[in-house]
């Protein structure tokens, strides 16, 4: 019996789901994440004690139920958009930086958008950088820590950081570097001008390759470290929301998802090539596939704060919504789709009636215009579905499920009980099945099944569409006073 093992690290832990032939779910772990915040717009993670130590935990627990040697492939997802500068032996020379919530470059972001222009930027990487892209991150490093930039052999990719150590090979996923605005869609290979033209080291830039391609095998050290046996196959895997795609089987065109956890990231796979202003257009898990998505500035992380702040909980009482109140969430400032560092939280429409119970609903109501406010954008570049496939922590909430599905007008398919390990675990069985062969195994139909469907309320949703017109013009009004 040969077994595929999965492991997702997300920026609040790391999970891993290990399956058999059958794809039966032997296995399941979940270990939380310490976030770095040293200073406002600084985010990171200590990637030996986090993601190698975390991996090696996940292989330490395994090995009390299985045969390790038993796992015939291994795959391995994480939150995209984060990197780690390593030496030749694949060793940390700064802490990963994290995704667009780290926001240190933002003086890099805008000397480059201003130099390069918005037509060249989209026609050959997509869209402007952002406080999600890599180049500029690179930049600042070379500018703040020169002696690091010339020690550096790689800029590893998050997942990758791991593989590498496993492999000995360095390889960037083509989705994961196209929505990083590293890919040339030219070229299909780095931006090697904006690269030369700012002194960076096109060398540092691991090749691309497909997340379902072999990166390589587990070497001896690697196998003494973590108990896999010398010789697994480690397949290169994607960013997360890649992986929970693969997961519920969206990975074709006209394909939704949304993922709400610590932040809400959307996917929507599509046939063509497509940017749209404030998205990260790219490519898909297969190859002739694209996809346009990116993640926002709300979630889990903004709901948290917000009730810390209230203090206290309050039931979902229908008849008080809608609260009439607008929360723009950009605590971190603005993520898609409108990539602006400087924008801040607001509170629109506060009155003196206005309660704790009604700043606890308004900050999920908030959710629920955000994830309009993105559905419409898609829409006006590519027909949406009507039905969202959704999965994350922020699923549990059925009350804020139901509010999002009124607020939106969309059916939402929401899938529990897997994540994004059990799609990096599909990945693995790539090795040795064709994905239509997967599809169709009886436990992945199964586990595929939806938990819970949730329908909009239709006289909710109408008593919400004013409201909504008036969240999608508030940042814009607002813009400049940022």
């Amino acid at each position: 019996m040969h077994y595929f093992l999965g492991v997702d690290m997300g920026t609040s832990s790391i999970k891993a789901t290990l399956l058999d032939e059958e794809a039966n779910i032997l296995f399941t772990k979940k270990i939380a994440v310490q976030l770095i915040n040293p200073a406002e717009g600084i985010y990171e993670i200590d990637p030996i004690k986090t993601w190698w130590q975390g991996f090696s935990s996940i292989c330490a627990g395994l090995k009390a139920e299985v045969d390790l040697h038993s796992v015939k492939a291994v795959c391995v997802s994480s939150v995209c958009g984060s990197f780690v500068p390593v030496d030749q032996n694949f060793n940390p020379l700064y802490n990963a930086i994290l995704y667009g919530i780290d926001t240190r470059a933002k003086k890099q972001v805008a000397f480059l958008n201003e130099k390069y222009g918005e037509e060249y930027l989209r026609e050959h990487l997509g869209g402007l950088f952002n406080t999600h892209s890599v180049i500029p991150k690179f930049l600042w490093l070379k500018e703040n820590y020169p002696d690091l930039y010339q020690e550096c052999r790689y800029f590893v990719e998050s997942n990758n950081f791991v593989t590498a150590r496993l492999t000995g090979t360095a390889r960037w996923d083509f989705p994961t570097a196209a929505g990083t605005r590293l890919v040339d869609f030219q070229t299909m290979n780095i931006p090697e001008k904006i690269l030369s033209d700012n002194g960076l080291d096109q060398g540092k830039i691991p090749d691309f390759s497909w997340p379902t391609a072999k990166i390589g095998e587990v070497h001896h050290t690697a196998a003494t470290a973590t108990g896999l046996k010398a010789g697994t196959t480690v397949v290169q895997g994607a960013c997360d929301i890649n992986a929970e795609a693969m997961a519920i089987g969206a990975i074709n065109p006209g394909d939704l998802v949304f993922v709400y956890g610590s932040t809400i990231s959307s996917l929507l796979t599509i046939e063509r090539y497509i940017t749209l202003k404030g998205f990260n257009p790219g490519m898909s898990i297969l190859e002739n596939t694209y996809r346009l998505g990116g993640a926002s500035s709300s979630g889990a992380r903004f709901i948290d704060w917000m009730d810390q702040l209230i203090g206290e909980s309050y039931l979902n009482n229908r008849a008080d919504l809608p609260t009439g109140i607008l929360i723009l969430p950009y605590l971190d400032g603005a993520r898609v789709p409108f990539d602006n560092p400087l924008a801040k939280g607001v509170f629109f429409g506060l009155q003196r009636k206005t309660e704790k119970k009604d700043l606890y609903l308004a900050a999920r109501e908030a959710i629920g215009y955000e994830v309009g406010l993105l559905l419409d954008k898609l829409n006006s570049v590519y027909p949406v579905s009507g039905t969202i496939k959704a999965m994350g922590g922020l699923t549990n909430d059925q009350a804020l499920m139901q509010m999002i599905s009124d607020i939106t007008g969309k059916k939402q398919k929401v899938y529990k009980g897997i994540d994004a390990s059990f799609g990096d675990a599909l990945l693995a069985m790539t090795t040795s099945y064709s994905l239509i062969e997967i599809d169709q195994l009886v436990n992945v139909r199964k586990v595929r099944n939806p938990s819970t469907i949730f329908t909009p309320d239709e006289t909710m949703h109408q008593a919400y569409q004013p409201l909504v017109g008036k969240y999608n013009r508030l940042y814009e009004n607002l813009k400049e006073l940022f």
